[in-house]
């Protein structure tokens, strides 16, 4: 009882934290820059501005730092009832799916961005999605193979999905381009299925990639800081 008590208390703790970052607008701005996303004030969809606003910063990173980015959207199970409070699974999994990534397409980051959710499952599911150096990597079947395989391994048995028209590429950081992957990933900061899990696990997390090019739409090139690597 003690216990169902405890877990009740973190679940309303998570909700109320959450609440504040809500938004009805189908429209965010983000360093100077107004986007569609997938918010309704009439029907009540509501958007986690916060967790909205990290997702397009590590876009426009990434727009920055390269000049074709190749994206993918997935999305995680876990084995049926097999519901965790915690995300170590997606931990685990990205700590293997990483380097392998790495190694395959010879690039030396990884942007991402993921969200948990639970609904009517009895276990939570992740939507993700992956950003690569475009130059890297043209289609998505051999990436897909390689996040099944290590997904289905940290989580014991889960299976990989994608949705149509899964990947795409954003060349010279071109506005409709963002504006169509920033629509399209918008769903992950959604207001329904948030905050089932334990108060010290999170609902969403990002890469934290760095800016290290600038874009020169005028002659096409990347001008960027010496790699300290």
């Amino acid at each position: 009882m003690v216990s169902l008590m405890k877990s009740m208390v973190s679940l309303m703790k998570s909700m109320v934290s959450l609440m504040k970052h809500l938004s009805t607008s189908p429209y965010i701005k983000v360093d100077g820059q107004i986007w569609s996303i997938k918010a309704n004030p009439a029907k009540g969809h509501s958007i986690y501005t916060k967790q909205m606003k990290s997702i397009i910063n590590q876009i426009n990173i990434m727009c920055s730092n390269y000049r074709r980015v190749f994206w993918i959207v997935f999305d995680l199970h876990l084995p049926q009832g097999s519901y965790t409070a915690c995300n170590e699974k997606i931990s685990q999994f990205m700590k293997s799916v990483s380097p392998a990534i790495k190694s395959k397409y010879a690039v030396k980051e990884i942007g991402y961005c993921w969200c948990r959710e639970m609904e009517k499952a009895k276990q939570q599911h992740y939507h993700f999605m992956i950003m690569l150096d475009g130059k890297a990597i043209r289609h998505s079947d051999t990436l897909f193979n390689i996040l099944s395989q290590h997904w289905e391994k940290a989580s014991h048995g889960g299976k990989a999905w994608m949705p149509k028209n899964c990947f795409g590429n954003i060349l010279e950081a071109a506005f409709d381009e963002k504006q169509k992957l920033i629509d399209r990933v918008s769903y992950q900061a959604k207001g329904r299925g948030k905050g089932y899990r334990d108060s010290q696990a999170k609902d969403y997390n990002t890469s934290r990639l760095k800016k290290r090019c600038m874009l020169s739409n005028a002659k096409s090139t990347l001008k960027c800081k010496p790699d300290k690597s």
